[in-house]
């Protein structure tokens, strides 16, 4: 992960609009996401954050509005090309497959990225009970622990991740958040959405 300034912006969306199904979702929505910082989307359900997030992920094409990362406008983000140059995608579905034991998880993020510390990160969150476990075995709330102990140890210069909290006990809510501390401590942007503003305020560095 290439140094960034700290509070140098290294995604912004901006002017984005988005309808679905005849019904307009975002009209002239912006977020953006600052090295060394947390920027958190807090909205009730239903507002547009999970949009948002997946337009400036490259996941879902907005109907106007720009994506610009690493200081470049993308017309037509796409979250294949923007994962190669360093942004990490964790949507609330998470990114884990079903039929896969997470040791495979674990080893196959081995293969392809050596220097990375996996193990330390499932240490980190609290699921190295798990790893024997299949993705389609797991509660939502342990879902998302791997998935985020996935998404760390990718160390991502940017880090989108929908309702972190969303289904985890509050002890791993604890370590969750100081997970993201850390990778923002680190010079990552980190991107988080919610909608309990108790559990999120203490992470975050910006509220939109």
């Amino acid at each position: 992960m290439a140094d960034a300034a700290p509070g140098s912006v290294l995604l912004r969306a901006e002017g984005i609009g988005k309808s679905c199904r005849g019904q307009v979702v975002l009209r002239s929505a912006s977020l953006w996401a600052e090295a060394g910082r947390v920027t958190t989307l807090l909205g009730r359900n239903g507002s547009g954050k999970t949009t948002l997030m997946r337009v400036a992920a490259g996941r879902l094409r907005p109907d106007w509005g720009t994506v610009a990362f690493l200081g470049r406008v993308h017309r037509r983000p796409r979250l294949a090309a923007l994962a190669r140059e360093g942004l990490m995608y964790v949507p609330q579905e998470q990114i884990l497959a079903p039929a896969y034991r997470i040791r495979e998880h674990v080893t196959a993020l081995r293969a392809v990225f050596p220097s990375i510390d996996v193990e330390g990160r499932v240490a980190e969150l609290g699921v190295a009970h798990l790893l024997d476990h299949r993705g389609v075995t797991l509660s939502g709330g342990e879902r998302m622990r791997v998935s985020l102990a996935v998404a760390l140890a990718r160390r991502p210069r940017v880090l989108i991740i929908d309702e972190p909290l969303a289904g985890i006990e509050p002890k791993a809510q604890e370590d969750a958040c100081r997970a993201i501390r850390t990778l923002a401590a680190q010079g990552a942007a980190v991107v988080t959405s919610g909608h309990d503003a108790r559990a999120l305020l203490d992470v975050s560095d910006v509220i939109l």
